[in-house]
């Protein structure tokens, strides 16, 4: 079987949730693929959650010391042997059509690098699925389809690629893997690497990824880490990418802005925060903020929420 796809999955001490992130690949309606878990220096029983399924000649287990997620993802790339590169974390989901409609959405925009799409978002406490996807904050208004064009709109809406993404492997051959070095933002900053070398992305039009939302310990989930990494980013773009002086003037004026809004005093707690008015909110915050049924997409995917 010729692989397409090579799925770069990294794992560190997700023992709770590779089995269903696993389970998502396997469930795809296209099986010309190939998943590579690299385990990040697990502690818990990780590994042996994976071994279970390496009975499939596609799965394939590479264990390194713990050197974090982006060296993770690096060493999945490098032994990579498809024509696309697709990145899943090991605590989310993809819908069974991820590779189907990424594939088609690539060959119908063969000048693309890079297929993406947004994501529903599951709270793992409350095993909820969000009314608001993960990436519709940042959203623009259009997504912008000349590479410059969208290299500006992503510095100056922030990051609205969400990082279960389809890129040519030969794109990631050429521009190189992640920053090992960046604590945060890695995804941006390749997406912003790529696009500064003349490739564009496609938005896909379907939610074709469930990210699991963890009560705490995700980098992503704590905005003030991001805030704090964030000016690393635009100081890589204007000193040291080769972009036009415009594009090298915009990552500076984000720089000190970023600067500055990261020096500043952080918020005080809200009131609502407030344990007892946290519980009398949460009623009305349930109903605000979730679907009390999944979408239809989701439900049929996952009929058991409370199991993944």
């Amino acid at each position: 079987m010729t692989v397409v796809f090579s799925i770069a999955m990294p794992a560190y001490n997700t023992g709770k949730t590779i089995d269903a992130a696993i389970e998502s690949v396997l469930r795809q309606t296209r099986g010309d693929f190939e998943l590579i878990v690299v385990d990040d220096g697990s502690t818990d029983d990780t590994v042996a959650r994976v071994e279970r399924y390496l009975g499939d000649a596609r799965i394939s287990l590479v264990r390194q010391s713990n050197a974090g997620p982006s060296a993770a993802r690096n060493t999945a790339i490098a032994q990579a042997v498809g024509e696309y590169v697709s990145f899943l974390d090991s605590d989310d989901l993809w819908l069974p059509r991820y590779l189907e409609v990424m594939g088609a959405t690539l060959e119908a925009n063969p000048r693309a690098a890079a297929a993406f799409t947004d994501a529903w978002v599951l709270n793992d406490e409350i095993k909820r699925i969000a009314r608001s996807t993960v990436m519709a904050p940042w959203q623009p208004p259009t997504i912008p389809t000349e590479p410059s064009m969208f290299l500006r709109a992503l510095l100056e809406y922030g990051n609205f690629v969400y990082n279960a993404v389809t890129v040519k492997r030969s794109v990631l051959a050429e521009v190189g893997g992640l920053r090992e070095a960046l604590s945060a933002c890695v995804d941006y900053e390749l997406w912003l690497r790529i696009a500064a070398a003349g490739y564009s992305f496609v938005r896909c039009p379907e939610n074709l990824a469930v990210y699991r939302r963890s009560v705490a310990g995700q980098i992503t989930s704590d905005p003030t880490t991001i805030i704090r990494l964030r000016p690393e980013v635009f100081r890589l773009v204007a000193e040291e990418y080769s972009v036009p002086e415009d594009v090298r003037a915009l990552a500076r004026q984000l720089l000190r802005e970023h600067e500055q809004h990261a020096a500043e005093e952080p918020p005080r707690e809200r009131r609502r925060d407030h344990p007892v008015i946290r519980t009398l909110y949460r009623p009305f915050w349930l109903v605000r903020w979730f679907y009390l049924r999944p979408p239809a997409e989701v439900r049929d995917a996952f009929p058991k929420l409370d199991n993944v």
